[in-house]
């Protein structure tokens, strides 16, 4: 989300779990040099790839001794030069200690360069809480509910409810009313008031504290696609949250929790509200909840993507609640097949760029004027909930996934780029397309899954992304969004180099990385500790953020705040401690980026069998 001075962050804080997270590392500031050996400061599982990046300027391999919490040799060996990684400007080796599965807390030295941080190598899963955390990441991003201290980490995080009036919000310059006016002959009809929207019951997408179809539709897409290829993963109780103990899987309970506003976005006809938002930016920081709530909001003009988005998450959500809410899925059923025809209606009304006065300046525009990848998004959800239902409308939604230019792609995805979405349920949930359509697409995962591991081989750093060109917004979002693609690739072909490359990706997140840091808080001695936050930097800033937040990493592409470094290599393009308050363009979290750490979490965990032996 992105206005012209900034992009603002998802407000985030999050809730503890019923049994309590133990912290591993103590809660300090993260120096600002970690040290050449950089590693994975959590730890390695003992059949994992275990790969230190050591930044060091000699062109001649160096020694490396592998010593346990004793001071014990028990590896040793030499490094092997990389050279120039372009990614960070760094010239660095990379020390290989995968044979070593001695279980316990290890060091890495080099010789002549320095120690590495105490890690551990395990069979047992290596992050069995950072799934739970990053899913309480979610309640309180919850809006029009007060969060309450019985359910947070740290009881100084409850706060009353954010907008509580987006049970009625007008539409901005009425503009929901001149739709609902033009007739099919363009003339107006009378209306008899004033037509509001009750979008009540959202996630704070970021800072700013809107909501959006487009942003919300991928992030409980991931969180769904998690409950259906693992459904025990957050079982009733699991999560500590209001709703836990009524029948309903916790994660469910959050993700039903942050869509109710998704079906009030449509207004009495027309395609939906892209989004709604304050008039004017919020205090930056927020210090009073009240102050906030009293800012004028509306819900902006429409758009196609939007209206698709709400078909694609209420299809889905009722597609899961069906067997515990059959009441409550039949109307996201409803509401799904009208937002589809609605958007089929009018299939290229495109978000403008702000600026032009067709909307207030307070809220991000996440502008897209593709439309095609969102309508097959949207029609494989409508068409695996209609087959689900035996629904007589599923043919009709499975010729428009087959007939779409999108059936069967496969690649990276974010909010605005979305058909990998529809092919990834595709292969999620059972259905009746042609088996070698099916084949093609899973054979499509894998090519796609093999290219991250070359490109990952390929850097310095075990990014999952190339250090060829700039690192964009996010960049450690498209790392675990990449990952997710390798997991799934893993549970399709049972490729463990799959698997071991996810494993190399988080040891980038977790400290193998230019910065030599761990991007997710309460994860590392050297770890991030200020994460871009209008209401938790102003409210609580002596009070340690969450553990299982992700920082959107380096951005190199679109720098717009004053302290994220411009001109540097692009994976060292992030602000350094204590910065957050001003460096949203490297240090933002989000609604989208904590859920797909909430899938690989989850799913690293779950697979940690798979990999505690060579």
């Amino acid at each position: 989300m992105r206005n012209p001075l900034f992009r603002s962050l998802s407000l985030a804080l999050v809730a503890v779990a019923v049994t309590p997270t133990v912290f591993k590392q103590p809660r300090a500031d993260a120096p600002a040099d970690p040290g050449p050996v950089r590693v994975n400061q959590i730890g390695y599982a003992t059949g994992a790839d275990k790969i230190a990046t050591v930044v060091a300027t000699a062109t001649a391999p160096l020694k490396w001794q592998l010593t346990d919490g004793k001071g014990l040799t028990v590896a040793s060996g030499t490094t092997s030069v990389v050279g120039s990684d372009k990614a960070s400007g760094d010239h660095v080796h990379r020390a290989d200690f995968s044979r070593a599965t001695g279980q316990g807390v290890h060091r890495l030295t080099v010789a002549g360069v320095g120690t590495s941080v105490p890690f551990t190598v395990t069979g047992e899963p290596l992050y069995p809480d950072l799934g739970r955390e990053a899913m309480q990441y979610f309640y309180f991003h919850r809006m029009g509910t007060p969060v309450e201290a019985e359910y947070l980490q740290s009881a100084a995080h409850a706060h009353a409810a954010l907008h509580p009036g987006d049970k009625s919000v007008p539409c901005y310059k009425n503009w929901c009313d001149k739709d609902s006016r033009s007739g099919a002959d363009g003339k107006s009809d009378k209306v008899s008031q004033e037509q509001r929207l009750n979008v009540a019951g959202s996630w704070a997408d970021a800072g700013d504290f809107g909501i959006y179809p487009v942003n919300h539709a991928i992030s409980a897409w991931v969180l769904l696609n998690l409950y259906e290829r693992l459904p025990q993963a957050y079982a009733d109780g699991s999560l500590s949250v209001p709703e836990r103990a009524n029948g309903l899987p916790d994660l469910l309970d959050e993700v039903a929790y942050g869509s109710r506003f998704m079906s009030g976005m449509l207004p009495k006809t027309g395609p939906a509200s892209h989004k709604v938002h304050n008039h004017a930016w919020s205090a930056f920081p927020v210090k009073d909840i009240a102050a906030e709530n009293a800012l004028p909001r509306s819900a902006m003009p429409p758009s196609t993507n939007a209206t698709y988005a709400v078909a694609r998450t209420n299809a889905q959500l009722s597609r899961v609640l069906r067997k515990f809410d059959a009441e409550k899925a039949s109307g996201l059923w409803t509401s799904a097949q009208d937002a589809w025809k609605r958007a089929e209606a009018h299939p290229d009304v495109d978000y403008p760029e702000a600026g032009d006065g067709t909307d207030a300046e307070g809220g991000g525009d996440y502008p897209d004027t593709q439309n095609s990848d969102d309508r097959y998004a949207a029609a494989a959800e409508l068409y695996l909930t209609a087959e689900q239902r035996a629904d007589g409308s599923a043919e009709g939604y499975r010729t428009a996934v087959t007939g779409s230019p999108h059936y069967g792609e496969i690649g990276a995805f974010d909010w605005g780029r979305v058909a990998a979405a529809g092919s990834l349920s595709l292969l999620t949930v059972p259905n009746s397309l042609p088996p070698a359509d099916l084949s093609r697409m899973r054979e499509s995962l894998r090519t796609v899954a093999d290219s991250f591991v070359a490109t990952q081989r390929s850097e310095g750093y075990p990014a999952l992304i190339s250090g060829a060109t700039a690192y964009p917004w996010g960049s450690n979002s498209a790392v675990v969004n990449r990952m997710m693609l390798l997991g799934t690739a893993y549970d399709l072909t049972h490729d463990r180099g799959h698997l071991r490359a996810m494993h190399r990706a988080m040891d980038y997140l977790l400290g193998t990385n230019a910065m030599g840091i761990s991007y997710v808080t309460g994860y590392g001695a050297h770890r991030e500790t200020d994460l871009h936050d209008r209401l938790a930097w102003g409210q609580y800033p002596a009070t340690p953020y969450p553990s299982g937040w992700l920082s959107g990493g380096p951005n190199s592409a679109d720098i717009s705040d004053p302290v994220t470094p411009a001109g540097r290599p692009a994976a060292k393009s992030y602000a350094g401690p204590g910065t957050a308050p001003s460096a949203w363009s490297s240090k933002e979290n989000t609604i989208n980026w904590n859920a797909p750490l909430v899938w690989v979490a989850t799913y690293l965990k779950s697979t940690a069998p798979d990999l505690t032996s060579r």
